[in-house]
């Protein structure tokens, strides 16, 4: 009898916002410790292409040296998709930086790349996202608008169940309450802080605990204590 293979848990962190700051130092650190071998890939898809994107890409690049690690970024998949699939196929980390959940996760699914990091993820690699990366890693994010509450739409499908209302206060009560009509769960996660996903476990990372918002109520996970929901 040939035994089942055992299947690949996604791991991916979902952080707060004000990412790769000073404050997000030891948390980073110890993700850099987690992830496989290869480049740190820095996705700064959030970002509007040409300076904003090259600004972003060189802060994060700057932050991870410091941290010890090679780090590149991938060339913007809106003008060159093979080349950013290519940076995410050898990537050992992955990082979707902050910036529009909406120009994020479009660009994800109108260049192909999204399938990328799906794909690699679904073999172990790790991957980061910090505010809108974070959002839209999970199968639904909320789309902020200009005016009025949040819209609710697909995101890249990495992690089910829950919606992320980034810099998270404690409050927040629109992006709450649009969350819970999408998925079971909010996570809200404040800034410099972040919730490592791994299959059903839950891990808070950071300066600050994550809150597990449900109809039922809140509970909140503490930094480096896992947490798995009944």
């Amino acid at each position: 009898m040939v035994a089942a293979k055992e299947r690949t848990v996604i791991r991916v962190c979902l952080q707060g916002g004000n990412e790769l700051m000073a404050e997000s130092r030891e948390m980073d650190a110890a993700l850099l410790a987690m992830a496989g071998p290869g480049p740190v890939v820095v996705v700064p898809l959030a970002s509007t292409p040409g300076s904003d994107y090259a600004r972003t890409g060189a802060h994060a690049t700057a932050y991870f040296a410091g941290l010890g690690a090679e780090a590149v970024v991938a060339p913007d998949a809106r003008k060159d998709a093979a080349g950013a699939a290519r940076a995410v196929d050898e990537a050992g980390y992955v990082v979707l930086t902050g910036g529009s959940p909406r120009t994020l996760r479009d660009a994800l699914v109108e260049t192909g790349l999204g399938e990328h990091i799906r794909t690699a993820a679904g073999r172990g690699m790790l991957v980061m996202g910090s505010s809108a990366g974070a959002m839209v890693a999970c199968h639904t994010t909320l789309l902020p608008q200009w005016r009025g509450n949040p819209n609710v739409g697909p995101g890249l499908g990495l992690i089910d169940g829950y919606v992320v209302v980034p810099h998270f206060d404690g409050r927040r009560t629109a992006w709450v309450r649009a969350g819970l009509t999408a998925a079971p769960a909010v996570l809200g996660i404040p800034e410099n802080s972040g919730v490592l996903v791994e299959g059903e476990r839950l891990t808070a990372l950071g300066r600050s605990s994550t809150t597990l918002i449900t109809a039922d109520g809140r509970t909140e996970i503490v930094a480096g204590v896992g947490f798995e929901p009944t």
